[in-house]
């Protein structure tokens, strides 16, 4: 479920940064305002200069825009085009597929590989944090390596450690070909990112190829929740990974042909820009603490109790250490003129800044409010997991229409307009669900409920890859595209853990409040008390996102309009 900023007056994008190795100065035209030191914005990401043009007379820079450049030199056939957007929207497809057969098979695949209650999150939970471990590190390398190069190894691996999950015997086999298999989709989401804007100028083609992407995570998940309801209760959930081994083959092979070959954007052998030209400490710092903080949040999604123990802690506070120490060695390579990862200067700008928050936010509102209408559904309601599955087509439909509108939307409308209406839509939900009686008709909340969960997301998500991938210059867009991914992951790790642990404790007061042995009526209240705590937490959080656009998007302007 672009350009950052307006064409008058607002900063300067860094997308059209010179990227040749052997060039160093760019000239800007004198009437693009600048909101950071131009002598310094670029130092940290690949160490040229740029200044600013003080008359229409001076000469101006040669070097265009990487990714028009690239288009304008290889323009793809429409039938070539469509193959990429529909390459790029089925990797998004299978990405959170596997989470919704997850969710709706979670229970028999405990019973059928030995899953005790505390493990039986870690399936979802390893995904979420191989794969947030590595984003930065191969969106970097794939800068260097080739960006091709690194998807389709991804997509293969990505192919054999999913029919490898449908063989799982153990639990263990199970969590670690999930664990794998996120390594592979790390390497496939950054370079998408890359991918999409090396091949498509900004205008409708890059705004739809993002609002494609955006629509098969809502697509993805829907998918899964009714496949795996249906099998699960049929052949066996086996045969949703199966299906998805066949899909993700055919996939990656159309893929080897139609993807376009992304050139390298320097002169160096690649082994050398891979020791020279990337900040391989920054990456493994923030790697570290990222890998570390998803191992946390998981552990207290399984079971809230255990932030208490020393382990925990201990792995929070080194968690926080690093994370914290990520900035000023950001601050140190730009004052020493070396590669920097997320160079410090990004966050003045505005919209990017906005971008991260608002995304974060939203992805942790989204999973919290998806994540316990199925509980309520299966463990309130008592239904199966298909008739749950089913009711989440919906959101579905929503997410199809929201970014299909998404695409043409960010071409004519303000990024500010966009992101604030539709977050306010978006608030509607959770409070629907938080009022919610046991029993209630489908129909009277938890169907508008659902039905408006995803839009925020739908706009947000073109919006934001539109931005953070022209915060950063043609030759980093895979670390662009890691960046993006990175934040959604760590969006959802954290709502997960936060909703998990405030449900588990509401219900549990309450069910210690007793002191008798509770009917089943009134162990469904005591779940739901905890529920309708995690929906007003989600509502506090769609609030916070509509605050936060309506802040830091004031000079975002139109983001989607075609450049010349």
């Amino acid at each position: 479920m672009h350009t950052a900023f307006s064409e008058k007056h607002d900063p300067i994008s860094l997308s059209g940064a010179l990227t040749s190795s052997h060039r160093d100065t760019l000239i800007c035209p004198d009437s693009i305002e600048l909101q950071v030191p131009i002598k310094e914005l670029h130092n940290g990401v690949h160490g040229t200069t740029l200044t600013t043009q003080k008359t229409r007379d001076e000469p101006t820079s040669s070097v265009p825009n990487t990714s028009s450049d690239l288009h304008s030199s290889r323009t793809l056939s429409r039938t070539r085009s469509v193959v990429v957007v529909a390459t790029m929207t089925g990797l998004m497809v299978l990405n959170s597929m596997g989470s919704g057969i997850l969710i709706a098979a979670t229970p028999r695949i405990a019973s059928d590989l030995g899953l005790s209650q505390a493990m039986i999150l870690w399936p979802a939970a390893v995904y979420s944090l191989a794969a947030g471990c590595l984003l930065l590190i191969f969106g970097a390398a794939a800068d260097a390596i080739g960006v091709k190069q690194v998807w389709l190894a991804g997509g293969f691996l990505y192919t054999f450690f999913t029919l490898a999950i449908g063989f799982a015997q153990t639990g263990a086999q199970m969590i670690a070909f999930r664990a794998l298999s996120g390594v592979a989709i790390a390497m496939c989401m950054p370079t998408s990112v890359s991918l999409i804007t090396n091949t498509f100028p900004s205008g409708p083609w890059r705004n739809t190829a993002f609002a494609m992407n955006g629509m098969g995570q809502p697509l993805g998940y829907a998918v899964g929740l009714v496949l795996g309801g249906i099998l699960t209760d049929t052949v066996g959930w086996r045969w949703a990974y199966y299906m998805m081994t066949i899909v993700s083959f055919c996939l990656t092979t159309a893929a080897f042909g139609a993807l376009p070959r992304v050139p390298r954007h320097s002169d160096k052998p690649w082994r050398q820009q891979l020791l020279e030209d990337i900040d391989w400490i920054g990456a493994f710092v923030m790697s570290a603490g990222l890998g570390l903080l998803f191992y946390a949040l998981a552990t207290v999604a399984s079971s809230y109790e255990s932030i208490r123990s020393a382990k925990s802690i201990a792995i929070l506070i080194l968690s926080i250490g690093l994370l914290a120490a990520f900035p000023f060695w950001m601050q140190f390579c730009e004052r020493h003129h070396r590669p920097a990862l997320i160079p410090n200067k990004l966050w003045q700008q505005a919209s990017f800044t906005t971008a991260c928050i608002a995304v974060f936010v939203c992805w942790a509102s989204l999973i919290g409010i998806e994540y316990f209408t199925m509980l309520y559904f299966q463990q309130v309601e008592g239904i199966t997991a298909l008739q749950a599955s089913i009711r989440f087509l919906g959101e579905v439909v929503t997410g199809i229409v929201g970014n299909i509108a998404t695409a043409y939307l960010v071409s004519v409308v303000e990024i500010r307009y966009l992101a604030v209406v539709t977050a306010l839509v978006t608030m509607v939900g959770p409070p629907l669900m938080a009022t919610v009686e046991i029993g209630e008709n489908y129909w009277y909340r938890p169907f508008w409920a659902l039905l408006l969960a995803p839009v925020n997301t739908d706009v947000l998500f073109t919006v934001s890859n539109l931005i953070i991938a022209d915060a950063f210059p043609g030759s980093f867009q895979s670390l662009a595209g890691g960046v993006f991914t990175e934040v959604t992951q760590l969006g959802n790790a954290c709502g997960l853990a936060v909703t998990a642990a405030i449900a588990a404790s509401v219900s549990d007061r309450q069910t210690q409040a007793s002191g008798t042995e509770l009917s089943l009526a009134e162990k469904r209240e005591a779940l739901m008390t905890g529920f309708r705590a995690v929906f007003w937490t989600v509502f506090a959080g769609t609030s916070i996102v509509a605050v936060v656009c309506s802040i830091g998007f004031r000079r975002g302007g139109i983001v989607g309009k075609k450049r010349d």
